[in-house]
């Protein structure tokens, strides 16, 4: 076929005009996706010893700001032939090379293998919000093992062995002090005369003064507010509260009498507390109002029972 040079122009030139608006429609569709949350599980290392400690780590990354999806629940992983020591959660952002930014949000567990052999750690279901179209959705996560072997040795076992048993001896004496101090001052406390004022009464004030449920600095607010209530706990129960996971803490309220109903109204304020606290983004008020509310409710609750006992004590 002969092309005659005039219409070789013209058909050179809407082959490339053609070219240009399929680029450009291909751009436009790239530009207006959303951005895709991907989510990835890995452990450090793949064989660990039976005296090291495993890193689990669970990151969930997209291109945007950081608060584009808010995370609602991270389920605790599932473990066979492991034990949960702890856990943490970072955040960060990573500059693209096209410009703007992925964001990053980690959260690492650490295990300790309870026997040789292989480990599991099963997938996990996190769910999460987008911010932008308020659409839920759920990722799932793959079963990870990891293959524990024998302890690693210690050259200076035989020094190491004596710093343990000096520090063990040191240890057991500071036990008994202060098994003796806290024996002595119990004691004291209840020959001393009643306090005019409850503990709940004293913190229901540092309540009124601390916080504010109008503020718009929400995020820090539910912060200290968590921080108040796990010390008020910590005092009145005379429990480790602030170093304490939830479940842990329900269970030790339980065996110091708590009443069940009290028990199930805390267990749901303590999921929404951790949710807020992995989840991180902005807190809803109406969210802030009613955890508030709780917070105040069992501290009033605690102020009566104080008030009921000590007219009694006062009428004998």
């Amino acid at each position: 076929m002969r092309f005659v040079p005039g219409k070789l122009y013209v058909f050179i030139m809407m082959m490339l005009t053609l070219g240009a608006t399929t680029a450009q429609t291909s751009g436009d569709t790239l530009a207006g996706a959303p951005p895709e949350i991907v989510l990835n599980t890995f452990v450090e290392k793949g064989k660990v010893a039976l005296n090291e400690t495993i890193l689990f780590h669970v990151e969930l990354s997209w291109i945007g700001n950081m608060s584009r999806y808010r995370i609602t629940e991270i389920p605790q992983p599932i473990l066979k032939n492991l034990m949960m020591k702890g856990s943490g959660s970072t955040n960060r952002l990573e500059e693209l090379p096209g410009g703007g930014f992925r964001s990053h949000k980690i959260i690492t567990y650490q295990f300790r293998p309870l026997e040789m052999g292989m480990a599991y750690i099963d997938g996990i279901e996190v769910r999460y919000i987008d911010m932008a179209t308020r659409e839920s959705d759920v990722l799932h996560s793959q079963r990870v093992s990891v293959e524990i072997v024998e302890p690693r040795s210690d050259r200076r076992g035989g020094v190491q062995a004596v710093i343990y048993i000096v520090l063990l001896a040191v240890f057991g004496a500071a036990l008994v002090y202060f098994i003796f101090q806290f024996l002595r001052r119990r004691k004291q406390a209840r020959q001393a005369p009643a306090p005019h004022q409850s503990l709940a009464e004293t913190y229901l004030n540092r309540l009124g003064d601390e916080i504010d449920p109008k503020g718009t600095n929400l995020g820090e607010m539910i912060v200290l507010l968590s921080k108040l209530f796990r010390e008020f706990l910590a005092h009145e129960f005379q429990l480790p509260a602030g170093e304490t996971a939830s479940a842990d803490l329900l269970n030790r309220l339980k065996q110091n009498g708590l009443a069940e109903k009290e028990i199930s109204r805390l267990d749901e304020l303590f999921r929404k507390l951790d949710v807020i606290k992995f989840g991180g983004g902005e807190v809803d008020p109406a969210e802030f109002s009613l955890i508030y509310g709780t917070i105040e409710a069992f501290l009033l609750e605690r102020k009566k029972l104080w008030d009921a006992e000590n007219s009694h004590k006062k009428e004998a």
